[in-house]
């Protein structure tokens, strides 16, 4: 048996606890006088043994489960004979209409295994429907499954998204080789609509393997807003339906001392041409303490800190070590201006784009990109690291055997609440 983490095995150390902690219970007896033996009955040295005995197997069981969470932890995994010729095809499942990639398998699915790059490596059926299955993969995770794979060798067809790529580059003792299949066209997809003063306003993310882009654009015609007022049907060869945003008035509260008058003038037009640019209302309210928790920012400019932290707050503390204007606070809707406002920082610094970003007002759009984002990676930038077998045995194959282990696990927990219910200990 081998580990993926052998790192975790460390942790096997604990178990010296619960042997401590069962020695150190144990209490001597004591000697107590008494004037005559005549009433006391003699105890059962069997029983007693009985006990004794239950105890070292409750904690034997005890001990034997956490070595199973430990196991569990280094991944364990049991090695297998490999093959040293055969090599394995893997084929990304949202890879299945392709009609390139049919012919490919057709080709080669007589003399090689084809799996599905998906947990498992289930076998690759021609005539399963994969539509449903459009799950993104982690690639670096299935990297270091694929050593379970009864081959040397393994090629895989795959989108390679860049989102797809997460964690640190994985080892890997299989030669792999990545077949990115690249789409010839450019994708356009509508993510969400805004309902402004001005319009309708249509949020489209068009992108292709190389970059993504988010296009803003406003609708005339070819749409329709539902009953219910939240969502936007689009009239077109493939009607689609995507949530529509009412743009409400952003409210500002600003709690400004005689002192930081100059700060405050630098917000107000710095809100001023955001709210140009994003074509809707930003109303700043001044020492209105009345509507703090309605507020979509609250901006302290003084040295007097309001301890409501309610809301979204801007507060001023000066830290000449930030690096930009405002910097994020102890709290997840806190921040700190960091500095006092001068037309050179002001504008060195990007104000309003720092402001723009503390209102997060594309949260919902960002989501969504995520799911369009169709940008992918290069074949040469996919190349695990590869680490040549030393000695012969160590070319063998290796099966995760986590599920045995873990089956093992619960039946042994069951036993000892069952028996520690039982012996009541």
């Amino acid at each position: 048996m081998v580990f993926a983490n052998p790192t975790y095995l460390w942790a096997l150390l604990g178990l010296l606890v619960p042997l401590a902690i069962h020695l150190w219970s144990k209490k001597e007896g004591k000697t107590i006088k008494i004037g005559s033996i005549q009433l006391l009955d003699e105890s059962n040295s069997r029983q007693s043994r009985n006990i004794q005995l239950n105890e070292w197997f409750l904690l034997l069981l005890r001990m034997l489960i956490l070595t199973l969470i430990v196991l569990l932890m280094a991944g364990p995994q049991w090695r297998t004979k490999g093959s040293k010729k055969q090599v394995a095809y893997l084929v990304e499942a949202s890879l299945a209409n392709e009609i390139s990639i049919n012919a490919i398998l057709d080709s080669v699915q007589e003399h090689s295994p084809v799996f599905v790059l998906e947990n498992g490596f289930p076998e690759w059926d021609a005539g399963a429907d994969y539509k449903s299955n459009q799950a993104q993969p982690n690639y670096w995770q299935l990297v270091q499954k694929m050593d379970s794979l009864r081959c040397d060798s393994i090629v895989v067809f795959t989108k390679a998204l860049a989102k797809g790529f997460r964690s640190m580059r994985p080892n890997t003792q299989k030669k792999i080789h990545w077949v990115v299949m690249n789409p010839e066209e450019t994708l356009s997809q509508p993510l969400m609509a805004f309902n402004r003063d001005s319009g309708v306003e249509l949020i489209t993310a068009s992108g292709n393997h190389m970059a993504t882009q988010i296009k803003r654009e406003p609708l005339v015609d070819g749409f329709e807003i539902t009953s219910d007022g939240d969502s936007l049907l689009l009239l077109s060869d493939e009607s689609r339906i995507v949530g529509l945003k009412k743009s409400d008035t952003l409210h500002i509260n600003m709690y400004v001392e005689e002192d930081f008058e100059r700060e405050a003038s630098y917000i107000e037009a710095s809100f001023k041409a955001l709210s140009t640019f994003l074509k809707q209302e930003i109303r700043i309210h001044k020492q209105d303490g009345s509507i703090y928790n309605q507020a979509d920012l609250n901006i302290v400019l003084g040295n007097t800190h309001n301890n409501q932290l309610e809301g979204k707050w801007l507060v001023y503390q000066e830290n000449p070590l930030a690096e930009q204007l405002i910097a994020s606070g102890a709290e997840k809707q806190l921040f700190y201006l960091t500095s006092r406002l001068n037309p050179k920082n002001t504008l060195e610094q990007r104000l309003p784009e720092q402001l723009l970003q503390l209102l997060d007002l594309d949260g919902d759009v960002k989501n969504l990109m995520m799911d369009s984002d169709v940008r992918q990676m290069d074949g040469a930038q996919l190349k695990p690291n590869y680490k040549e077998p030393k000695r012969k045995r160590e070319r063998a194959t290796f099966l995760d055997i986590s599920l045995w282990v873990f089956g093992i696990l619960a039946v042994l927990m069951i036993v000892e609440r069952v028996l520690s219910k039982y012996k009541k200990q």
